[in-house]
């Protein structure tokens, strides 16, 4: 669109709806056509957006995997660490009782 182009449809809004309508229109076109997006460029928009959303999804999983893997190990660990300290503390116990027994 030319500028010429421009001001005849600022001109026929004017003339036909309202000043405010006309400029508002004019201020929402781009100077420059060539912006203006098309239902390809949204199609390709979208395609590209749901390949990155996808992405996403898969990251998101394997990092949840992941800190499951984690979480089930420290558990593991921590699990380990207490029943050893148990059998500890309670080995210790019966030796204590059995040495005052003997007393």
């Amino acid at each position: 669109m030319t500028e010429p182009e421009r001001h005849e449809l600022y001109e026929l809004a004017k003339r036909d709806v309202s000043e405010r309508f006309a400029q508002l229109m004019i201020k929402a076109l781009p100077p420059d056509p060539q912006r203006l997006a098309t239902k390809d460029d949204l199609a390709v928009l979208g395609s590209e957006l749901r390949a990155e959303m996808a992405d996403l999804r898969t990251e998101l999983r394997t990092g949840i995997a992941e800190l499951r893997t984690e979480m089930r190990d420290m558990t593991s660990g921590q699990t380990r660490t207490m029943m050893f300290g148990l059998v500890g503390s309670v080995t210790a116990l019966a030796v204590t009782q059995l040495i005052v027994a003997a007393l």
